[in-house]
């Protein structure tokens, strides 16, 4: 109600004003129930629809929602599901293209460099600021102070040093806008040449999930968030489109599609598989146990890689794979290339797998 006037008007949320730029949503867990009805509607539509004292209208709601969500009671029970941690309905969770799970375990180096960084900050909080702001320098003067520095190296502080370094490696605001909002300005597509590859990988995902592996690990967790429906097609779809725009392309590429494909592996990974989070995890500072859980953890990857080829053979019905069509599915898994290749190895000695001379199939003996 205007205050002026007294007549009803009408005023734009959040959503609206983040219109075709990203709106940061912090405590979502705690949203107004009204506004999460509100909400479902921009995550589809992309539009807000208003219908109140007498006033009708439909209002642009084009952005990106990044949110961040804690779990009921402080902690996150790996035992249910994501929407009974956070309290929140499957409809409204299933419309994020990538859910990431970050839970709080003690590792002593980690939580180290967290603590070194917080009190740097603090300790040197607007000492940057003031030195710049009383002693401006020119690009000349900068040079000579660069030359007098590596002649008097052993007075140079080492704090200074690595201030210097973090500068060197940090982009600036002015760049990183610069680089999005041209970024921004392309509109990829998908070729012909790649949409029969999108289709196949996303077919062969369904029967994979529908082959025993994802099914059991999902009922497991009494949830529905890791099933691959026709909205995670969508999601690639977008994630492609996404990284052809930091390519500054027209065209999305395979690449991007498997890259998108192993975004959507690790965001379910993060929400169901256990070793995930099992990294500095009890007897950090212990040697022998840190080799064990490295040993395990190799054994572990090999394991799940091999699994994923013999998948691939069933679901395929066939006992000889290409070596391409075997290092995309493992790559859209999160795997890398050398990893492929010790697993290979490993169950090649065992005559398991036998690869042939040219390195172009694999055949399970």
């Amino acid at each position: 109600k205007d205050l002026t006037t007294g007549e009803m008007a009408l005023e734009g949320g959040a959503l609206v004003l983040a219109d075709q730029g990203i709106c940061a949503i912090d405590e979502f867990d705690k949203m107004d129930e009204n506004d999460r009805t509100a909400i479902h509607e921009v995550m589809e539509q992309q539009t807000v629809s208003v219908a109140k004292a007498g006033i009708v209208a439909t209002l642009n709601a084009r952005s990106a929602v990044l949110a961040a969500a804690n779990p009921l009671y402080g902690r996150y029970n790996r035992k249910r599901s994501l929407s009974e941690n956070v309290n929140l309905p499957n409809s409204l969770l299933s419309r994020f293209d990538l859910m990431f799970l970050i839970l709080d375990v003690a590792d002593a180096d980690k939580d180290m460099a967290l603590a070194r960084h917080v009190t740097y900050v603090h300790q040197n909080e607007g000492l940057v600021a003031k030195k710049s702001q009383t002693q401006p320098q020119t690009i000349s003067e900068v040079t000579d102070d660069d030359e007098t520095n590596s002649l008097r190296g052993d007075e140079i502080d080492e704090d200074d040093n690595i201030e210097a370094e973090i500068n060197k490696k940090t982009l600036s605001p002015m760049i990183v806008r610069e680089y999005i909002s041209r970024a921004r300005k392309f509109k990829p597509v998908v070729p012909p040449t790649v949409q029969p590859y999108i289709v196949e990988a996303y077919v062969g995902l369904r029967m994979q999930q529908h082959s025993g592996g994802n099914y059991r690990n999902r009922n497991k967790h009494g949830g529905d968030q890791t099933a691959m429906t026709a909205r995670q097609l969508l999601s690639i779809l977008r994630l492609s489109q996404a990284l052809a725009r930091l390519r500054f392309s027209d065209f999305v590429a395979r690449e991007d599609v498997d890259e998108a494909i192993r975004l959507t592996h690790m965001s379910k990974a993060s929400l169901t598989d256990d070793d995930y989070h099992e990294a500095g995890t009890n007897g950090a500072n212990n040697v022998t146990g840190e080799a064990g859980r490295k040993r395990r953890k190799t054994e572990d990857i090999t394991s799940r890689i091999f699994h994923i080829l013999k998948e691939y053979a069933t679901v395929s019905r066939s006992q000889r794979l290409e070596m391409k069509l075997c290092e995309a599915m493992v790559l859209r898994k999160g795997f890398t290339r050398q990893q492929m290749d010790t697993c290979i190895e490993e169950y090649q000695a065992l005559d398991v797998l036998q690869l042939n001379s040219a390195g172009t199939h694999i055949a399970f003996l």
